[in-house]
């Protein structure tokens, strides 16, 4: 407040003043701004929260505006770029490591989209290996179209829009958040209320690979139209994207006959259609993922990014936490493929959940596993093979997932519906199907319909009950809610099979609730 005042007193005077006397002026006030903001002291941090010290941080930061590089604090010691983040942290009684690649390293890394005041920008140096911090600077406003940082450069104390930087930006890193700061003041307070969560399964809405005669009609627009209003009831929406988002480009994965080689790739459009039907979070752990190779990946994610759906199961990206209305969700994809997070490796699936269940209110993990086809209904129990490949023992792997901090654990991968359950109070969907696919799936009988579940769960992610409503798949694609209830009725039929101990009660109409609940279909029966 003292220092917008001063601001506002200095510009009504300069207008008075002759340029000599303003310049006495100024160095006055510069003096008397030090003087009564002593940015050589720690500021008071009494029951502040983090929004407010990143605030404080920020203001304080900007004291320092045009002091030259390296010049030194009050305390002597020098101020380069990590020595200048470094003491405003201090200032606000939080102590972080001296150098920029100290700081780097002990940065919990976050997408650069989701930065916000007080999280650190790390760079390489002008000079020396690209992969080695170099340079720091901290975050002081970010738009989502301007991206502000300060940090003490070349030339001095500046403020730079990263986007506007090319020097910066071909010299970027990573982004991270310091724990230091984050355990000492809590930016979060885990939420009360109840939480809704909508699972589907594949989405491919038409490709444009080997013909644009793949492509559904009037340009896919109104293929997800159906069931749209259901998909955006939740709080979070959940689906496996199979294939790439490319209009164009791109080198299709090797195969013998184009006429029959699966390898799809929707217009970068078609990624906004998902936006407006409510998906919010997408598998990219599955086979498809990967068939236009580097292009078509790179391309996915950016459109899926800039569109702000969330996506995770790569090696390059194998999770993801981000806040939605006030919850931090955890979100981690796992398959059998080359280039995804891998289903049999248990060991980094513990340590993946586990990370995402210490830092977030819901964690999901979705997984691409089982056989394929439609008489692969059935929750084996087992490893399952298809064409000789290990497709994981999908009951295993759910229960590993839950008993590392798993909340909800979405499968797909076999094209089919299959039976759901719950382990320690956690909702299990096997395999959720062909929820969404134009063009090139076989969509006849058992492969032509799904479920849409929808969870209600406590605060903890503890199953409360749910919902299943049946989508079908008519001609060559695309879901419409099906009267028949036939995926319903099949995730009945199939939980009596494979969990005739399961905890679960299935109504006729879909209601899906425990055991304590008000009885209606014992799966036990």
């Amino acid at each position: 407040m003292l220092i917008d005042k001063l601001k506002m007193s200095i510009r009504a005077v300069t207008r008075m003043l002759k340029p000599s006397r303003f310049l006495l002026l100024l160095m006055a006030v510069i003096l008397l701004v030090e003087a009564v903001q002593p940015v050589g002291a720690t500021i008071s941090t009494r029951n502040k929260n983090y929004a407010e010290i990143t605030r404080s941080m920020v203001e304080t930061s900007r004291l320092y505006l045009g002091r030259p590089y390296q010049f030194r604090n009050p305390q002597g010691a020098i101020m380069d770029c990590s020595g200048f983040v470094q003491w405003i942290f201090s200032l606000h009684d939080v102590l972080i490591p001296r150098t920029s690649r100290e700081q780097g390293a002990s940065s919990r890394r976050i997408p650069l989209s989701d930065t916000r005041p007080g999280d650190l920008m790390f760079f390489r140096g002008t000079r020396g290996k690209s992969s080695v911090i170099g340079h720091v600077a901290m975050v002081v406003e970010n738009t989502g179209e301007t991206l502000k940082m300060i940090h003490s450069s070349s030339r001095g104390v500046v403020i730079d829009d990263y986007y506007s930087s090319p020097n910066y930006v071909k010299r970027f890193l990573y982004a991270g958040r310091m724990p230091q700061l984050e355990d000492k003041y809590p930016s979060h307070v885990p939420p009360t209320r109840n939480i809704t969560v909508i699972g589907v399964g594949d989405i491919m809405l038409g490709t444009n690979y080997p013909s644009p005669q793949y492509l559904p009609p009037k340009d896919g627009k109104e293929l997800l139209a159906p069931v749209a209003d259901i998909l955006r009831s939740a709080d979070l929406t959940f689906a496996n994207l199979e294939g790439v988002i490319l209009t164009d480009k791109g080198m299709p994965k090797q195969c013998s006959n184009p006429s029959t080689c699966y390898a799809f790739k929707s217009p970068d459009h078609y990624a906004q259609y998902l936006k407006d039907a409510g998906i919010d979070v997408m598998s990219l752990a599955n086979n498809h993922s990967g068939d236009f190779g580097v292009t078509g990946l790179r391309n996915t994610v950016m459109k899926l990014d800039s569109l702000g759906i969330r996506f995770a199961g790569r090696v390059e990206f194998p999770s993801k936490i981000f806040e939605k209305d006030g919850i931090i969700y955890g979100f981690a994809a796992f398959a059998p493929n080359t280039g995804t997070m891998q289903i049999n490796d248990y060991a980094k699936v513990k340590q993946t959940v586990k990370e995402l269940s210490e830092k977030c209110d819901i964690v999901i993990v979705s997984f691409h596993g089982g056989a394929e086809g439609a008489d692969k209904t059935r929750v084996t129990r087992k490893t399952e093979f298809y064409l000789g490949e290990n497709r994981g023992n999908p009951h295993e792997f759910a229960r590993v997932a839950i008993d590392a901090g798993a909340d909800v654990v979405f499968g797909h991968g076999p094209h089919v519906t299959r039976a759901i359950d719950i382990y320690k109070g956690r909702f299990i969907a096997y395999s959720l199907g062909n929820f969404a696919t134009y063009g090139r799936f076989n969509l006849s009988g058992k492969l032509g319909i799904a479920p849409i579940v929808k969870l209600n769960l406590k605060s903890d992610g503890e199953f409360i009950d749910g919902e299943i409503i049946s989508v079908k798949q008519p001609g060559k694609g695309g879901p419409v809610l099906d009267e028949s209830r036939a995926a319903l009725n099949e995730v009945i039929n199939l939980t009596r099979l494979d969990f005739p101990e399961s905890e679960l009660l299935i109504s006729p109409e879909g209601k899906v609730t425990r055991k304590d609940a008000e009885p209606a279909i014992s799966l036990n029966k």
